[in-house]
């Protein structure tokens, strides 16, 4: 029986193999310290969002990563990056069952919209977006990476954009 509950600090080396595992099945080279980064973020409270597993007893079988952003347009608006579910547990309803707890927590943190970012080539989004009921935003995704290298330590929340000077 599969079981969806929060992150934990003693899961943190297996959700940190997951979402490598994520991003080397999607043809990317997963960065250490950028993905400790991440799920530190979420298990010490440093950023609002939702980290969440799918467990069958000890074993972590899924893992999503949403990030929590408001919007003056979109209202409270939870983006999802990274939702993966290992190959062997695909088809079994584990996807199903992160999918529904995550819009459960989206509606208990009264977040107006879910939010999804997929790769062109990630056929498997597509199953996903039908299972959670999303549909394609009318919006382009536009990007520009910043030479800030992988140096995401110590990790401290922007409080400000003064911070940034």
């Amino acid at each position: 029986m599969v079981t969806i509950d929060q992150g934990s600090l003693e899961d943190r080396r297996e959700i940190e193999r997951l979402i490598a595992e994520y991003h080397a099945s999607e043809g990317l080279t997963p960065i250490r310290e950028r993905k400790t980064w991440a799920v530190d973020q979420q298990l010490w409270g440093q950023s609002l969002g939702l980290l969440l597993v799918a467990r069958d007893k000890d074993t972590i079988l899924g893992v999503t990563l949403a990030v929590y952003t408001p919007s003056a347009e979109l209202g409270r608006v939870m983006t999802v990056n990274d939702f993966f579910v290992r190959p062997e547990h695909r088809r079994k309803g584990v996807g199903r069952e992160l999918a529904k707890h995550l819009i459960e927590e989206c509606k208990r943190m009264k977040i107006d919209e879910i939010g999804l970012e997929v790769l062109h080539g990630n056929k498997t989004a597509a199953i996903f977006r039908k299972l959670a009921g999303l549909q394609q935003a009318d919006r382009f995704l536009f990007k520009k990476k910043l030479d800030i290298g992988n140096d995401y330590w110590p990790a401290k929340p922007i409080l400000s954009l003064r911070n940034l000077k």
